[in-house]
């Protein structure tokens, strides 16, 4: 019960603007430092992609004259690289008609304008048809190169 002559006791409303400020500025300093860092690295980071997306936008390959040979399962052909930068990480990506894929890895680099041929051992593709397709990758996700079960030759 409050008496008509005492006074209430509490923050005073200037002190508690004070405080209410000094602890946003607090609050902000804390997550600038971390922003700021965010921001450093994201900014680097689309950097690079960027400028790899342009330098892939000068890149090219082809896949050749893919034969498969039923008795041995290898599989073989020609990659050629068709524009003007370097290209690495050469794979290829077989896919079945089940939904499945296999990668084979082809440890090959092609200089602009190189053409290399390939051996590779595939283990799935024993049964005709049994693929729908086979694409050449690279280390550009947008230079790629396929073909279809139908362009393969297959031999005994």
């Amino acid at each position: 019960m409050v008496l008509s002559g005492e006074l209430m006791k509490g923050v005073s409303p200037l002190i508690a603007s004070v405080l209410l400020i000094a602890f946003a500025i607090a609050v902000a300093g804390l997550y600038s430092g971390w922003i700021t860092s965010f921001t450093k690295t994201t900014t680097e980071q689309v950097q690079e992609q960027s400028e790899k997306k342009v330098t892939c936008s000068y890149g090219g390959i082809a896949l050749d004259d893919v034969k498969y040979n039923k008795t041995t399962g290898n599989l073989t052909g020609t990659v050629e690289n068709t524009d003007l930068i370097s290209l690495g990480n050469i794979d290829f990506e077989i896919f079945y008609a089940n939904a499945t894929r296999e990668k084979l890895d082809l440890n090959m680099t092609l200089e602009p304008g190189e053409r290399n041929t390939f051996i590779r051992q595939v283990i799935d593709m024993n049964i005709t048809n049994n693929y729908n397709k086979i694409r050449v990758i690279t280390n550009c996700s947008n230079v790629y190169d396929e073909i279809s079960s139908s362009d393969v030759s297959e031999v005994t």
